[in-house]
């Protein structure tokens, strides 16, 4: 009952951030209507944009580091107060975040327990949304600065940047990267340099030499530097390469769903589940893993891509046999 409680108030949560409009427009996780493709979508539309205009779009990849445990109370209560968000809503965030221990276990030793004065609880429901409230000032703080594009889901940042030359995609990433950091650090969080990644979106055809992009181009963040990917980068759920092709995602999402195939053949043929239930099995457990993230790799006319999803969905139901249980057997 204790989790189904704090799922109520993290929807609560969610809808008042929505009205009192704390969030940014491209902060996305714990809200309604808004998931890893939607923010996976402003990424692989801005770079053919840039490109009819012979522009470069680079984005950078950072995570902020221990980011539940890094909250400060006070400043998200003074968030949550000076947007004037529901005060009963304020009170039972008091509540939630208040007389907290912490206890560890070292080879079967227990430390004894502490007080916890900063943070939000790991795995609870409420935790994600109201660490959102906490950085919602992240990106609007940054774009005033620089002319870039910020996209959050949780503890993951995206900056999105768009220059005449690789050169100028650089230095405005650089910018963001510095920006966040400074951020993050008046705030008492970090970011993980370790976990930072880089891409550039290139044009597929580039027939001319001085206009294709060069990937030995560094951004400096911090005390070290980031080179640019050269194989496909993995965030928001989505495997992004380069040419913004998707393939490489398309091929992991098939080579997921040959697994969950398997399963579910050994399901229907041990347990003669009815066709029905065998139908809705497949489109949760077998079309929902090929297909994630379809909305930007799909095309009608790539018969290629057609057939490698058909071919998967082909070998489960051949292999799909209904019979009927031992009792039922012989009584037809």
């Amino acid at each position: 009952m204790r989790k189904v409680a704090k799922k109520v108030v993290a929807e609560l949560l969610s809808e008042e951030a929505e009205r009192s409009g704390l969030l940014s427009n491209r902060q996305f996780g714990s809200r309604m209507g808004r998931s890893t493709i939607d923010a996976a979508s402003i990424m692989v539309d801005r770079a053919p944009a840039a490109w009819t205009n012979s522009h470069r779009t680079g984005v950078l990849l950072m995570d902020i580091k221990t980011a539940f445990t890094s909250i400060a109370k006070r400043r998200l209560d003074n968030r949550m107060k000076v947007r004037q968000m529901d005060g009963d809503l304020i009170q039972w965030k008091e509540s939630y975040l208040s007389e907290r221990t912490v206890e560890m276990i070292i080879k079967g030793n227990a430390t004894g327990k502490h007080p916890v004065e900063a943070g939000v609880p790991h795995g609870s429901p409420g935790s994600p949304i109201l660490f959102a409230i906490s950085k919602s000032g992240l990106i609007k703080w940054v774009e005033e600065y620089i002319s870039a594009e910020g996209l959050s889901f949780v503890y993951d940042l995206c900056w999105v940047a768009t220059g005449s030359d690789v050169n100028e995609v650089v230095t405005r990433l650089q910018r963001c990267a510095a920006k966040s950091i400074e951020w993050a650090s008046n705030r008492g969080l970090q970011f993980d340099t370790a976990k930072m990644e880089a891409a550039l979106c290139k044009r597929t055809r580039g027939h001319k030499k001085h206009l294709r992009p060069k990937l030995t181009a560094k951004k400096k963040v911090g005390n070290g530097f980031i080179q640019f990917n050269k194989e496909a980068t993995f965030r928001l759920c989505i495997l992004m390469d380069g040419h913004l092709t998707l393939k490489e995602h398309q091929k992991r999402c098939i080579k997921k769903a040959r697994p969950a195939a398997a399963k579910l053949r050994t399901l229907t043929k041990t347990y003669g589940v009815v066709p029905d239930c065998v139908r809705a099995l497949k489109v949760a457990c077998l079309q929902a893993v090929a297909l994630h993230g379809s909305e930007h790799w799909w095309d009608p006319k790539e018969i290629g891509r057609q057939d490698d999803f058909q071919l998967v969905l082909d070998q489960q139901a051949r292999s799909v046999r209904v019979r009927h249980p031992p009792s039922q057997r012989g009584h037809s």
